[in-house]
């Protein structure tokens, strides 16, 4: 009977303990997830294409 109300007693205690873990770890994701909806809004917008970066296209008289 000892043994089962020492490990109630320290059930008891290891829930009352608060940490950071959950509310940090809360921050993590909520970041995460703002982080990847802003990137995937502004991946949307196009970008010029420099002339360098043009598709070639072949003449077809010249083949």
């Amino acid at each position: 009977m000892h043994g089962l109300t020492l490990v109630m007693s320290a059930v008891a205690e290891s829930s009352t303990t608060i940490s950071a873990a959950g509310p940090v770890g809360l921050i993590a994701v909520t970041a995460g997830i703002g982080g990847l909806v802003y990137g995937l809004v502004r991946r949307r917008k196009p970008a010029p294409v420099a002339p360098q970066n043009q598709r070639v296209v072949p003449d077809p008289e010249q083949v």
